[in-house]
């Protein structure tokens, strides 16, 4: 069917005015004043003013209509007018400040009050259930961010949150302090395992409680530790004091060796033997180790008694048959006999070097020195009345000490478990006996759970 024509163009028209619509220009209130003001000026005609800004007159007239009316109510002393929408933005937001500030002012002294007179925010204060509930309940409803009302209570964030999780799960009732010991505990160590390291323990009575750990955990290849075992005798009235006073000295040596045979200390010491007189000591000791390489009991303390400890010694470490680069040194105080040239010339000839410590300083020798100590604290505790007594009981005591006397500064492994090299292998099993006992412990405390 064949449109009329004056379809076509009422049609035309109106996208020609929807198109003006959306691209019709917006002027701002002080626009719309200077175009008016220009009219009335009389410069130019209405037609030609609003033909140069591109609008129509009846838009034009409008304006002017309403810019007199305002003049009109102005000079009519009528100054009352509707507040703009940036004004009332300012006004609102000032009335919420204010607001604010009123809100944080009685707050603030009511949390002073309550800190005041029930004495919050004391550093590790305990509170009764009650008063964490209070103190949730101003929170909640404090008109300030949680952590400035924690501010001004003294409580901690963390403190409170952990409050008011237990809350939200258990009610007011969770809120109340729970025993600090648990009821049931995981890594608890069996009552049969209990009995066990007190039975080692009153058998091997003369093994401290860091040496028991060890051994149990040796032999029995289950892992408790030195503080385990002295809560376990002090429990059964086990723990004494020790007979003597230690005294106490540096952690460690500045310089420290980092092999074996490379530095051989060596001193003398005094024995007594009832009826035959003093008897001197001379010991080779390993300073790596703690190893007791040689050792001689000797009717004085001359050089030829030095070169034949050095003698056994050089013997059982292989040294004198082994093609080495360096021999090993040797340490000694300043001694006669350590002084002597005769001395001086047979360590030559064994291409061996001799280190002296400081005049009147036995510290340097520290480690042979505590040798000496712990040698007299077990063996004197008996007198001897045969040098052959002596001897053997020497014997068996650095059998002891070299084999199976755990040494604390060796991380608990014997002079000869580092002088032979199996320290490491016995310091990994020890540490897979250890994550095996955890697991088992955790497995049992599981299963007793369910």
């Amino acid at each position: 069917m064949r449109q009329k024509p004056g379809t076509r163009k009422s049609h035309g028209e109106k996208v020609v005015k929807d198109i003006r619509r959306a691209t019709r220009k917006q002027y701002s209130a002080e626009e719309k004043i200077r175009i008016v003001l220009d009219g009335l000026k009389g410069e130019d005609s209405i037609a030609e003013l609003c033909r140069r800004e591109g609008i129509a007159q009846s838009l034009y007239y409008s304006w002017s209509k309403e810019f007199l009316e305002a003049g009109k109510k102005r000079l009519a002393g009528d100054t009352a007018r509707a507040a703009t929408s940036t004004e009332v933005k300012d006004l609102r937001r000032e009335s919420r400040d204010l607001k604010e500030v009123v809100a944080e002012q009685a707050l603030e002294l009511r949390l002073l009050k309550k800190k005041h007179d029930r004495r919050w925010g004391g550093r590790r204060m305990r509170y009764p259930a009650s008063e964490k509930l209070e103190i949730i309940r101003l929170v909640e409803g404090s008109h300030l961010p949680t952590k400035r009302t924690l501010d001004k209570l003294g409580i901690p964030r963390t403190t409170f949150y952990r409050w008011y999780d237990r809350y939200l799960v258990g009610g007011p009732e969770a809120l109340e302090d729970c025993s600090p010991r648990p009821s049931r505990v995981w890594n608890r160590i069996p009552e049969p395992v209990r009995e066990k390291i007190k039975d080692l323990a009153l058998k091997e009575s003369e093994l401290s409680p860091r040496e028991l750990a060890v051994q149990f955990t040796d032999t029995e290849k289950y892992f408790v530790s030195e503080a385990s075992v002295y809560r376990i005798l002090k429990s059964y009235d086990l723990i004494t004091s020790p007979a003597y006073v230690v005294l106490s000295a540096a952690d460690e040596f500045k310089d420290k060796t980092t092999r074996p045979n490379e530095l051989w200390q060596t001193d003398f010491t005094y024995l007594k033997v009832i009826g035959w007189g003093w008897f001197y000591l001379s010991t080779i000791l390993d300073d790596y180790s703690r190893y007791i390489i040689a050792w001689k009991l000797c009717t004085t303390m001359k050089t030829e008694d030095v070169t034949d400890t050095l003698d056994l010694a050089l013997q059982a470490s292989g040294c004198d048959q082994a093609t080495v680069l360096h021999k090993p040194r040797l340490l000694s105080d300043n001694g006669s006999s350590y002084i002597s040239g005769d001395l001086a010339d047979w360590l030559e000839d064994q291409k061996m070097e001799h280190v002296r410590g400081a005049p009147y300083h036995p510290q340097t020798q520290g480690k042979i020195e505590r040798w000496h100590q712990i040698l007299k604290n077990s063996i004197l505790l008996e007198n001897y009345y045969l040098p052959g007594d002596l001897r053997q009981r020497i014997g068996a005591f650095v059998d002891h000490y070299n084999h199976r006397r755990y040494h604390e500064s060796l991380q608990n492994l014997t002079p000869a478990d580092v002088y032979f090299g199996r320290g490491q292998t016995i310091l990994k099993q020890r540490e897979r006996i250890k994550r095996k006992t955890i697991e088992n412990r955790r497995l049992l405390h599981r299963k007793s759970a369910a």
